[in-house]
């Protein structure tokens, strides 16, 4: 039986410990697949209070203390030597189970359906009777007719943030605005590379460097011990390999001068960031170095820089079993060496092994399972086949060393392929090793089945070789995805139907549990709430052909900026082969109403704010209405991440207020008015009289799969308008809003476009959108900022109304009251009357101290009047 190393907290229940055994005999693949899985694939999605220590006896990461042998009373010999201490596991033991997130509870709110309860405009509508139609002014012919018929028009007017948006309409202007889910997806793109950077740099990076340092010690001090044995090549091998890794976390690291030409040699081309070239330390080791080139967050912060290359460098290098392309194929025994050295070696007082664990499982809960076998699955299989007492010298006993061989074909296989490949065949021949392997995704299974050789070639000899976000939202359920890869001619290719059917079939069978069990897939599971089709819950507008190509572009514009955030962690598929004057409140808005879309949203974010709580912060879980009172640290992003959870829910519920035709309160209109984000929040002017923040441009670029020499990349651009005609106080109006522009693209491999290359060519104007896009974004047009006149708002006057009349009432016969300056507030308390062909509304000037001002009528002109706002 295999050795089960590891002890968890299972998801619903108290502990389960799993006992040490020896021997792997009688055992399948699968169910050795299954409990190595078990041991880092825990679902820990939720927070509970602060975590319990072990007891040292129970402890999985405390050796048992080693006792003497007792003395012989018929023998006056020396006493038996002590036998050697059973190594550290590999497993985490997290002894508080966070059971609050794992069984839904309050962390995942759902939606209960019903028709739509709210006033359905029916399509097409009368633009006539539009109340604020000034915003239309900019728009073309054809835009205003496409407005009439669905309900709805994009415009491609590429503004550079959603919060500006947002601020021109809810806010300067007093126009409705319309908080798309786009918006929301953005906001937890910029939170999460913020987090994320803060934890790499904070707490990843150092326990790299500490770790890759203690096992490279290790392997140095047991070379003595293996000189003249067949393991010593290997050892050697080893010892350059973790310096290689050492040398890219810190620079300034020193290396050994028995492999510091070797390691140059290697640093010298991972810098150099080429394509697919043969590995200078490991010559039968093909990689794409063009892999290496930070980008991102990474680029431009040399620490964070290191860190990338050191991971990359950990996450490529694969170390296989077997070749059968290559009979004289000779494996290494250099996995194996370092397995060991983790399991003998020390960080900080505690077995490097647990705090490989630790750093493996967090990224595991962030991301997914990593793809190849590692120190974890090998570990398993040596104690089986050496014992759970091996030493250095015991790698060279060639029988085991065979045995383990032989019985490697138990390792579990990947399953998305990043090395070049001849056949999908080859994937179960590619079992190997790799120290910190890349995470298996969903979406990444999903491209690598859709692409050659499991989809084949059509009779002109044609091969799918690169695949298209498309396939990940029609695996997804998005009808409109299918309809546009069938008019591309993906389903051409013999397979490719038989093969979406297989992945569909495979994400429907996916429970909620499964979809909530990592944060990456929580992702994934709210693209699926925004692109399943629309039924009668839904107002007319979201049940329109046209609708639903705005949903696959939200999906898709996430997933672009998703697989940028995470593009150091998961494989690329490749193809085989406060006070001051008065101010207004927001302007009534509503939020794009798919409450589950924000529901899931808000449980992502709240099950990654409490898994990091845990597992960074060492601490309970707490969800915080607001960041911290220091933002800008690692715990400051973790509890901005909560926030934004709770923020998300509450947005949910405003949603689902709109589809059940419930109205919305002033407190809803200030929600979706608010910022979205600490990015967002960061930029207010509050907020910069004490930080200075800078939203990040909007437009990154992810290459998200690669075939032979050219790379597919994901982008987003900037921020295209979305007009929305709504029933709101009391009539129709258009609500504004951002919606992202998506892009697909392939690029050489050698030079594929990092983020401020993409962003130079957007700059130019010259990147086009998809066609498919043409079915809800037309071209042409421009946004007008028409201020927006309404009782109980704060105003003041321009320079351009400067000495305005106010009048004892709305005509110009009436008797002027005073004349208002420019920089004079106003606050309107009635109207509109229509008089001597002026608009007028009656308002109350402000004063500071001394005798109120008479209210009075004043005529309307856009240009006379500012909205007062503090945003």
């Amino acid at each position: 039986m295999i050795t089960e190393t590891c002890r968890i907290s299972p998801v619903r229940g108290g502990n389960r410990r799993m006992g040490n055994s020896k021997r792997l005999q009688g055992m399948g693949m699968n169910r050795f697949r299954r409990i190595v899985m078990s041991c880092v694939l825990v679902f820990l999605a939720a927070c509970g209070g602060a975590e319990t220590p072990a007891s040292p006896a129970a402890s999985p990461s405390a050796p048992p203390p080693a006792t003497a042998a007792p003395l012989s009373e018929a023998s006056p010999t020396a006493p038996a030597p002590s036998p050697r201490p059973t190594l550290p596991p590999f497993g985490v033991d997290w002894t508080q189970p966070f059971g609050v997130l794992a069984s839904g509870g309050e962390m995942l709110k759902t939606w209960p359906g019903g028709p739509y309860g709210g006033e359905d405009i029916p399509l097409p509508l009368d633009l006539a009777r539009i109340a604020n139609p000034e915003v239309l002014a900019g728009l073309t012919a054809e835009q205003k007719a496409f407005l009439a018929a669905n309900g709805f028009v994009v415009i491609h007017s590429q503004e550079a943030q959603f919060a500006d948006i947002r601020m021109e309409t809810a806010w300067r202007t007093g126009q409705p605005y319309y908080l798309t889910v786009d918006a929301a997806f953005h906001a937890l793109h910029l939170l999460f590379d913020d987090l994320l950077k803060a934890v790499e740099r904070e707490y990843l990076h150092p326990q790299m460097i500490a770790l890759t340092r203690a096992a490279l010690e290790q392997v140095r001090a047991a070379l003595p011990e293996v000189q003249g044995a067949s393991v010593e090549a290997d050892t050697r091998q080893a010892l350059a390999y973790l310096s290689v890794a050492l040398k890219l976390f810190d620079p300034q690291a020193e290396v050994d001068p028995a492999v510091a030409d070797l390691v140059s040699q290697q640093v010298a081309q991972i810098m150099a960031a080429g394509g697919w070239e043969t590995s200078a330390l490991f010559p039968g080791f093909e990689d794409d170095y063009s892999a290496y080139q930070p980008g991102g967050h990474y680029a431009g912060d040399p620490a964070l820089e290191a860190y990338f290359r050191g991971m990359t460098w950990y996450g490529r290098v694969h170390f296989r079993l077997r070749d059968p392309q290559n009979p004289h194929f000779s494996p290494s025994r250099l996995p194996l060496v370092v397995t060991l050295a983790l399991r003998q070696a020390q960080v900080d007082g505690r077995p490097a092994a647990q705090v490989w664990g630790e750093l493996h499982e967090m990224l595991t809960f962030m991301l997914g399972p990593s793809d190849d076998a590692g120190p974890l699955e090998y570990a398993a299989l040596m104690d089986a086949v050496y014992g759970p007492d091996v030493a250095m010298p015991d790698l060279a006993d060639e029988a085991r060393w065979q045995e383990f061989l032989a019985r490697s074909g138990e390792l579990p296989p990947p399953q998305v392929n990043s090395l070049l490949l001849l056949s999908s065949d080859d994937l179960a021949q590619a079992a190997g090793w790799r120290f910190m392997g890349q995470r298996f995704t969903l979406d990444a299974f999903i491209l690598q089945n859709l692409v050659f050789d499991r989809v084949q070639p059509r009779p002109d000899g044609v091969r799918r070789e690169l695949p298209s976000g498309l396939d990940v939202m029609a695996a997804l359920g998005s009808q409109a995805a299918y309809r546009e890869l069938e008019a591309q001619g993906a389903t051409a290719f013999p397979g490719y139907t038989q093969q979406m059917r297989a992945v569909q079939q495979a994400v429907e069978a996916r429970s909620r549990q499964q979809w909530m069990e990592r944060w990456y897939d929580a992702w994934l599971y709210a693209f699926r709430a925004v692109v399943q089709p629309r039924d009668e819950a839904y107002p007319a507008y979201m049940r329109s052909p046209a609708w639903a190509y705005k949903d696959l572009n939200a999906a898709l514009g996430s997933w672009a900026e998703l697989k940028h955030d995470t593009a150091l962690y998961t494989k690329m598929p490749e193809s085989l082969a406060g006070g001051g004057p008065p101010t207004s409140g927001p302007a009534p808005s509503l939020v794009e109403p798919s409450p589950q879309a924000f529901y899931r949203l808000a449980y992502a974010a709240k099950m990654l704010s409490c898994g990091l709580q845990m597992r960074v912060l060492r601490q309970g879980c707490m969800l915080l209405q607001s960041a911290a009172s220091d933002p800008l640290t690692a715990g400051g992003y973790i509890d901005a991440m909560g926030g934004l959870g709770m923020r998300f829910a509450a947005l949910g519920d405003i949603a689902a207020k709109e589809l059940a035709g419930v109205p919305l309160e002033a407190a809803d209109y200030e929600l979706i008015a608010e910022c979205l984000g600490l990015e967002e929040c960061l930029g207010t002017p509050q907020m910069t009289l004490m930080l200075a923040s800078e939203v990040p441009p909007v437009p990154v670029v992810a290459s998200v799969s690669g075939a032979g020499q050219a790379v597919l990349q994901a982008a987003v651009g900037n921020v295209d308008r979305i007009y929305v005609v709504a029933p709101l106080e009391g009539g129709w109006k258009v609500a504004q809003g951002g919606v992202f522009s998506y892009y697909e693209f392939a690029s050489p491999r050698g030079s594929r476009l990092d983020d401020d290359a993409w962003r130079a060519r957007i700059a130019q104007g010259t990147a086009p959108l998809p066609a498919w896009a043409g079915n809800f974004v037309l071209p042409g047009g421009q946004p007008v900022a028409a201020l927006a006149f309404r009782v109980g708002d704060v105003y003041y006057i321009t320079e351009a109304g400067d000495r305005l009349n106010l009048r004892a009432r709305p005509s110009l016969n009436g008797a002027v009251l005073m004349q208002l300056n420019a920089g004079d507030y106003l606050h309107i308390v009635d109207g509109p009357v229509q008089a001597d062909g002026y608009t007028w509304w009656k308002v109350q000037p402000y004063t500071w101290g001394g005798e109120e001002a008479p209210a009075g009528w004043a005529v309307e002109d856009r240009e006379w009047y500012a909205r007062s706002v503090m945003k």
